[in-house]
C-alpha cells in the first residue's frame, strides 16, 4: 500500500465541483444497489399503529385491544405497519485530527464523501436527513428535511467544512447533548469521526437509548504504521504539542492495534454498531458488507 502521493491532493478542487462530483459518485453507488441495502439496514426498526379490527382465528392474543373489546363486546386486535418515516442525522467530526491524510485524501474528505452517500441515499428512500458538524463546539446544524435540494445543501456544508480546514478537539459529549435537545424523535445518527478521542463510550451509550447510533470510524494508514528504525517529529494536530519519537522503540503498529481493539470494546459496551473506513481503500464494499451484516443481525 502506497503511503506517499503521486499526484496533487484532490481536495484542492473548488467546492461546487467537488459537490457535483460527490453527487455523481453517490448516484453510481445508488444505481449499484446501495440505497436498497441502506433501506434494509435502517428501516423496520419501528412500527406504528394502523387500525383496530375484529379478532380472527390465528391472531396473536397479545395484540388484543382490551378497551375496544370491552366497549363493543367483541374481541378486537390492533394492527401495526412498519414505520417508514425515518430521520437520519449525519454527525461529522470536524476537529483538527480529521485534517490528516497521507494518501490522496484526508480523513475529513472521506467524511464529506460519506455524508454525500448517506444524504442522497436518504433522498432515494424518501427519508429526512440532517447534518451536524462539531469539534469542541457545534459548528453547524442543518435540521432534517426531505428532498434532493436539501441533500445538496448538506453535502455543500460538509465539503466546505473540509476545505476550510478542521480545527479544535472533538467533544462528543457536547455534540450529543445538542442532538438530544434538537432531535426529540427517534433517529438514525451516523457519527463520522477518527475516534482518536477515546472519551465517547458513555456519551454514545446514552445517545443510543433514544436513537439508533452508528459509529463510522475513519482512519489513515500512517496512523497505524511508520518506517521502522527512524526518528520522527510528530505534532498533535489538536493540541499543537510536538514530540520527537524514536520509531525503533515506539512500536506504533502494536499501539495502533491496541487502540482499535479498545475502540471495538467501547462500541460494543455502548451497544452501537461500528463501521471502519480507511483513506487508502475504496469504501463501497465496506459499506455494503456492513449494511448486509446489520440486516442479518436484525433478522435473527
Amino acid at each position: 500500500m502506497r503511503l506517499l502521493r503521486r499526484q496533487q491532493p484532490q481536495f484542492q478542487a473548488p467546492v461546487a465541483r467537488r459537490v457535483r462530483d460527490l453527487e455523481i459518485l453517490s448516484s453510481r453507488l445508488i444505481r449499484a444497489g446501495f440505497a436498497g441495502d441502506y433501506h434494509s439496514a435502517f428501516h423496520g426498526r419501528g412500527i406504528e399503529f394502523s387500525q383496530v379490527r375484529e379478532y380472527q382465528p390465528g391472531d396473536d392474543i397479545r395484540t388484543i385491544d382490551w378497551n375496544v373489546t370491552a366497549r363493543t363486546g367483541t374481541p378486537h386486535v390492533k394492527e401495526f405497519i412498519e414505520e417508514r418515516d425515518l430521520t437520519v442525522i449525519i454527525a461529522v467530526d470536524a476537529s483538527a485530527s480529521m485534517a490528516f491524510g497521507s494518501v490522496d485524501w484526508r480523513k475529513c474528505d472521506i467524511a464529506a464523501e460519506l455524508a454525500a452517500v448517506f444524504a442522497f441515499s436518504a433522498v432515494e428512500n424518501m427519508d429526512r436527513v440532517g447534518l451536524l458538524l462539531f469539534s469542541e463546539n457545534v459548528q453547524r446544524f442543518i435540521p432534517a428535511r426531505r428532498g434532493r435540494a436539501h441533500a445538496q445543501v448538506i453535502v455543500h456544508s460538509a465539503v466546505d467544512a473540509a476545505m476550510r480546514g478542521c480545527s479544535g478537539t472533538a467533544d462528543f459529549d457536547r455534540a450529543a447533548l445538542y442532538l438530544e435537545r434538537v432531535s426529540t424523535k427517534r433517529a438514525v445518527i451516523l457519527v463520522v469521526s477518527d475516534y482518536l478521542n477515546l472519551n465517547f463510550e458513555r456519551t454514545m451509550k446514552r445517545l443510543n437509548r433514544r436513537h439508533d447510533v452508528i459509529a463510522v470510524a475513519v482512519s489513515d494508514p500512517r496512523e497505524e504504521r511508520f518506517p521502522s528504525g527512524a526518528m520522527a517529529r510528530v505534532v498533535d494536530a489538536e493540541s499543537g504539542r510536538m514530540r520527537l519519537i524514536d520509531l525503533r522503540s515506539a512500536d506504533v503498529t502494536r499501539r495502533a492495534m491496541q487502540r482499535q481493539q479498545h475502540n471495538v470494546r467501547r462500541w460494543r459496551a455502548a451497544g452501537v454498531d461500528a463501521l471502519s473506513i480507511s483513506t487508502a481503500m475504496p469504501y463501497d464494499r465496506e459499506l455494503l458488507r456492513f449494511f448486509r451484516e446489520r440486516v442479518r443481525r436484525m433478522s435473527r
